[in-house]
């Protein structure tokens, strides 16, 4: 999405439940172990919470709006700040992540020393340092439950029908080739009892990948009519990005009917 669309949109939402606008704090982990594995922008927490915050308010509004307490699983949750806001509306939220083997692993400018989100310590006890896991720090900081495991591997580690609603962001390209998709989406709705939302990464990156694009195309095109474990597609989102016109979230539904 561009910024300045995502402005855009958040500027039309209702007030999120918190205050986005405080920095997290970090200040318990040595500034190397931040800097170097974590995108400057990705550590700016209002920016996180506002994407965020507009994610649940174009595809799960209904979850900003029940009274009763909600389960919620997101994968590749990174930085936590959807678990921050579905908490701070009285959800039960749990993320996934993956501990990244080193080969893998990608070095980041370091930011400077007096950058403001080590300005101050948190409150939560540290734990052992999980090796590969970038965004421990954040996400300890803010006491989120986060479970780590491979997502390329099924079956996930979580009873049938365990959460009213499953979302995976920006990731299922990272799980699967876009042919095997299915495997990664009936997983989903196994463990869902209500809703699952997919929102996609850009499409290939060059233009001459031509079968990249039919592949994702295709998967793409196969989930617009998805229609199986009780589940069917009711939303397709499309977006500009510099990549062009392209999908960029759906939305399956469970029919108990």
């Amino acid at each position: 999405m561009k910024k300045t669309t995502a402005q855009q949109k958040y500027a039309w939402l209702p007030e999120p439940p918190m205050d986005v606008s405080a920095h997290y704090s970090l200040g318990n982990y040595e500034f190397s172990r931040v800097s170097a594995q974590i995108a400057k922008k990705y550590l700016d927490r209002e920016a996180n919470l506002k994407r965020a915050w507009t994610r649940i308010c174009t595809h799960m509004p209904e979850t900003t709006t029940s009274h009763a307490p909600l389960d919620i699983l997101e994968f590749s949750t990174a930085h936590g700040a959807m678990l921050e806001l579905w908490r701070a509306l009285g959800h039960n939220a749990v993320g996934t992540d993956y501990c990244v083997p080193e080969e893998y692993r990608r070095t980041y400018k370091k930011l400077s020393p007096d950058a403001a989100v080590f300005e101050t310590e948190h409150n939560q006890p540290l734990a052992d340092v999980k090796p590969g896991w970038v965004y421990q720090p954040i996400i300890e900081s803010l006491g989120c439950d986060v479970r780590l495991f491979n997502a390329r591997e099924t079956p996930y580690p979580f009873e049938d029908k365990s959460f009213d609603y499953v979302c995976c962001y920006q990731a299922i390209e990272a799980y699967a080739d876009p042919a095997d998709w299915a495997r990664i989406v009936d997983e989903f709705c196994r463990i869902a009892r209500r809703a699952v939302v997919i929102g996609f990464n850009p499409p290939p990156l060059r233009a001459d990948d031509r079968q990249g694009w039919d592949a994702t195309t295709e998967a793409w095109e196969k989930l617009r009519r998805y229609k199986r474990n009780g589940f069917s597609n009711v939303f397709f989102e499309f977006e500009e990005t510099n990549r062009g016109y392209h999908p960029s979230a759906c939305k399956l539904i469970f029919d108990a009917s």
